[in-house]
C-alpha cells in the first residue's frame, strides 16, 4: 500500500471516529452506559492513535524502514556464515 493510500485510510478512520464522538456528545443517547464504554475504550483510543499516526507518519516510516534494514542485514549475515 502506498503512503498516499495509507494516509487516506487513516484519515477516513480518524474522521469516522471523530464523527462518532460528536454524535455521542450531541445525541440524546449520551447517557447510555454501553455507548459511553464504547466511546471510552474504542473511539477515543482510535482517534488518538490515528491522529498521532497522521502527525508523525514520516518519522514512523523512517523507524520501520530502519528496523527492516537491520533485520535484512542480520539474515544475510547468518546465511553467509553457514
Amino acid at each position: 500500500m502506498s503512503n498516499k493510500n495509507l494516509r487516506n485510510l487513516i484519515r477516513v478512520i480518524h474522521l469516522i471516529a471523530a464523527a462518532a464522538l460528536g454524535l455521542y456528545f450531541y445525541s440524546p443517547l449520551s447517557g447510555d452506559e454501553t455507548l459511553r464504554i464504547i466511546i471510552q475504550f474504542a473511539t477515543l483510543p482510535s482517534i488518538l492513535l490515528s491522529g498521532l499516526t497522521l502527525w508523525q507518519q514520516a518519522y514512523l516510516n523512517k523507524l520501520l524502514n530502519r528496523s527492516r534494514g537491520k533485520s535484512a542485514i542480520r539474515s544475510a549475515r547468518s546465511v553467509s556464515t553457514d
